[in-house]
C-alpha cells in the first residue's frame, strides 16, 4: 500500500504547479492530485477513476496507463479532461512510472494544448488515418464476401437453368435419369444424385432417399442435407419431366 508520507510529499512538491498533476494506480484510480488538478477536475479528490475525468473510453485510458507504467521517462499522449463547467480541455499528458513508490503507479502531468499544436494535429491525423484504414478494410471484407455470395448464387442459377433445359428436352425416362445424375448435384450441393425408377434397396440410407413420384426416388450422396427450397425445385422439375413423357 502506498505510504501516506509519499503522498504528502507529492502534494507538497506539486502544490505550486499551475498544471494538473496526478498519481494514478495501475487500475486507473487517482491516488493523489495537486491543487491545479482539484480546481479543474470535479471529483478528482474523491477516489475517482481517471476514466471518469476524461472523454476517452475506458479501454483507451487503460492502454495509456499500461504504456506509461512500462517507461521511466515522461511519455506524451493526448487526453481530453472534463472540467467543472462541462468544458473539454485537450491536453498533452506526460506519463511515466513513479519509481519512487512501492506499487505500480503513474505520475501524470497534463499540459493544455491549442488546436494548432503539432503533436495534437499529428495524433489526430494518425487517428483519422487509422479509422479510415479500418473502415476501408471492413468495406473490402464485406465487398469480397458479397462478391463471393453473388458468384455462388449466379453459379447455382446457371446449374438450375442447365437442369431445366436438360429435363425439358428429355424424351425418355432413361434420359431423365441421366440428366438428373449430371445436372442435379451442383444444384443441390451434393456429390451424387441418382434417380431410381423402382423402390430403393432396403439397405439404402433413408435420410437421403427423397420420394419424387410414387415408385420414383431421388437418392442423394451428401454430407449435409440440401437446402429445402432447392430440393423442392428439383423434385418439381423431375416430376414434371416424367409426367410429360
Amino acid at each position: 500500500m502506498i505510504q501516506d508520507e509519499a503522498l504528502v510529499l507529492f502534494r507538497k512538491i506539486t502544490a505550486l504547479l499551475t498544471e494538473p498533476v496526478l498519481l494514478v494506480s495501475a487500475d486507473t484510480r487517482v491516488l493523489a492530485a495537486n491543487p491545479a488538478a482539484a480546481r479543474l477536475l470535479p471529483g478528482v479528490l474523491d477516489d475517482a477513476s481517471l476514466t471518469d475525468l476524461v472523454s476517452e473510453s475506458a479501454d483507451d485510458v487503460a492502454v495509456r496507463i499500461r504504456q506509461w507504467l512500462r517507461t521511466g521517462h515522461p511519455t506524451p499522449a493526448g487526453l481530453t479532461l472534463r472540467g467543472y463547467d462541462g468544458t473539454r480541455v485537450r491536453c498533452r499528458c506526460f506519463g511515466a512510472r513513479a519509481q519512487w513508490l512501492p506499487v505500480p503507479t503513474v505520475h501524470l502531468r497534463a499540459v493544455r494544448i491549442d488546436p494548432g499544436d503539432r503533436f495534437l494535429t499529428l495524433k489526430d491525423r494518425v487517428s483519422a488515418l487509422e479509422r479510415e484504414r479500418t473502415i476501408r478494410f471492413r468495406a473490402t471484407e464485406s465487398r469480397v464476401a458479397l462478391t463471393a455470395s453473388l458468384e455462388a448464387v449466379q453459379a447455382k442459377l446457371e446449374h438450375l437453368h442447365a437442369l431445366v433445359v436438360a429435363l425439358a428436352t428429355a424424351t425418355t425416362a432413361e434420359t431423365v435419369v441421366h440428366m438428373v445424375a449430371k445436372h442435379a448435384p451442383p444444384v443441390l450441393g451434393c456429390t451424387g444424385a441418382d434417380l431410381l425408377l423402382t423402390p430403393p434397396a432396403p439397405t439404402a440410407d433413408p435420410r437421403w432417399n427423397v420420394p419424387v413420384l410414387p415408385g420414383v426416388t431421388l437418392v442423394l450422396a451428401a454430407d449435409t442435407p440440401p437446402a429445402p427450397e432447392h430440393l423442392e425445385s428439383v423434385k418439381a422439375l423431375i416430376g414434371g419431366a416424367l409426367r410429360n413423357l
